[in-house]
């Protein structure tokens, strides 16, 4: 039984969907960058802080001292780690936000804003992980590192995720009929 052309109708309400999910990503991942440059101005972090944060792995039997933790952060600040997560977390995910607002008002360059946004995001998190994964290696041990580690891979991950999903409305053939109504998208059976 041959059936005629099969009709996309455009699909209104999945692009604002995902544009809800981006703007509540972005903010939190633009936190974490405001949070990466505010730690990076700091001379030296708060003692209490330190002392909060190598608690653990001294329990574990690291020897981890807070003056070791001070030339972890003075390194990482000088390998430009806490500006490359800062910045680029920062930017890329206020262009997200900006491309988020733009999907939900289903305009075609909200999610490609949104997209470069969250390629910024995704390649500076991933430099600065590199340059604190290797401070952490020249003056810490043990748990320290580890936790260096796969804090990178959250960046890494959470940045990646929001790329997915950014680019979700520039792959779902209903969506982009919402975004570029003058597409033609019908399918032959």
């Amino acid at each position: 039984m041959q059936q005629g052309p099969v009709v996309l109708l455009p699909d209104r309400s999945g692009p604002r969907n995902v544009a809800v999910i981006l703007l509540f990503g972005a903010l939190v991942l633009g936190l974490t960058g405001i949070d990466a440059l505010r730690q990076g101005a700091l001379e030296d972090l708060p003692i209490g802080q330190v002392e909060m944060t190598i608690e653990t792995p001294q329990q574990s039997g690291d020897d981890i001292t807070v003056e070791d933790y001070e030339a972890f952060h003075d390194l990482a600040k000088e390998r430009g780690a806490y500006a490359w997560r800062g910045w680029s977390m920062s930017v890329g995910m206020g262009l997200v936000a900006i491309g988020a607002v733009g999907l939900f008002l289903l305009k075609p360059w909200g999610p490609q804003l949104a997209v470069v946004g969250a390629t910024l995001s995704l390649v500076g998190g991933v430099v600065a992980g590199f340059r604190f994964q290797e401070a952490a290696e020249a003056t810490l041990e043990g748990l320290l590192v580890e936790t260096q580690w796969q804090f990178m891979l959250a960046c890494g991950a959470s940045s990646g995720l929001c790329l997915a999903v950014a680019a979700l409305p520039l792959l779902n053939a209903r969506a982009r009929l919402a975004l570029f109504s003058h597409a033609d998208l019908t399918e032959e059976s």
